[in-house]
């Protein structure tokens, strides 16, 4: 559709209303296959995975804990792939087989698992092309009206009506390129749209796609939200993590991260059997020390 677009119906529109139309029409796709690139090829968020300890061989490591995020208990429970108990909000993903920070979906349209390193650059891609969609549609649209005032002025003065029923049959037959592009952005631009004003709200309430469809916070408190301010501020002002993984390093100079993925408080974490208090866990300063032991 972009080729079609950018061959028979930006050009005649560039040339009939203005040239800025051209310059949208180019810019918007490169800006999407950016977005989608560097969605798919950056680490989503891959959490390392350990060697398994004395406790887990010996059949004596919990199944799970509690902790306490922002003053609400959280369970988090022991991945016995990756051999460490994953953090609050992370999921193993079934389809790459890693353990994902921040979870949020394996999108099979992206061709990766959207976590915690790529979820923005995601919003944007999914955010462009609704814009582009919409913007093909509106452009190709025009497109129609712009032909049909050329034919009505070119045709005999005795026929020029412009509702005349037999010069808008020849414009749909003149712009048939036109015509299939509205058709394809008119069935694609709900899904797509759709799919932004759902992250949208997801963004506003600090949910995950995982968070919603699992644990339904509508009904339950939701132990991330921290107010529309903040929870955008949480996914459009920071600044992106390093990742996790040495992807450039060779395999015997890989050194791996302590078991609990640099969240010392877990080790004194309680199981859910034991009677004792769950560990206080705040969002903030799980980040500082992450950062903290990164530097």
């Amino acid at each position: 559709p972009t080729v079609v677009f950018l061959i028979f119906v930006a050009p005649y529109m560039s040339r009939k209303v203005t040239p800025a139309i051209m310059v949208v029409s180019c810019i918007l796709p490169v800006f999407c296959a950016a977005m989608l690139l560097l969605t798919s090829c950056r680490d989503p968020g891959i959490l390392p995975r350990q060697e398994p300890d004395e406790e887990w061989l010996q059949g004596r490591k919990p199944r799970a804990r509690d902790v306490m995020v922002n003053g609400h208990r959280v369970t988090v429970r022991y991945n016995d792939t990756c051999h460490f108990f994953q953090p609050p909000r992370a999921h193993h993903c079934s389809v790459n087989d890693n353990c994902i920070e921040r979870f949020d979906h394996h999108c099979p349209w992206v061709g990766t698992t959207i976590g915690k390193r790529n979820y923005r650059t995601f919003l944007l891609f999914i955010y462009g092309t609704s814009v582009y969609i919409a913007w093909t549609f509106g452009v190709s649209l025009g497109s129609l009206f712009v032909r049909h005032k050329e034919l009505a002025a070119a045709a005999e003065p005795a026929s020029a009506d412009s509702f005349s029923s037999n010069l808008w049959l020849q414009t749909l037959g003149q712009s048939g390129a036109a015509l299939a592009l509205m058709i394809i952005s008119f069935i694609f631009f709900w899904f797509v749209c759709g799919l932004s004003g759902f992250h949208t709200w997801l963004v506003a309430t600090n949910q995950t796609t995982y968070e919603n469809f699992r644990y339904n916070h509508n009904q339950v408190p939701n132990p991330y939200s921290a107010g529309f301010f903040r929870n955008c501020a949480s996914v459009w002002c920071v600044p992106v993590p390093p990742s996790k993984v040495q992807f450039r390093a060779f395999v015997d100079e890989v050194q791996r991260p302590p078991v609990e993925m640099g969240y010392p408080d877990w080790s004194s974490a309680a199981p859910l059997s034991s009677s004792s208090s769950p560990v206080q866990l705040n969002m903030a300063e799980l980040s500082q020390q992450q950062q903290q032991q990164q530097q």
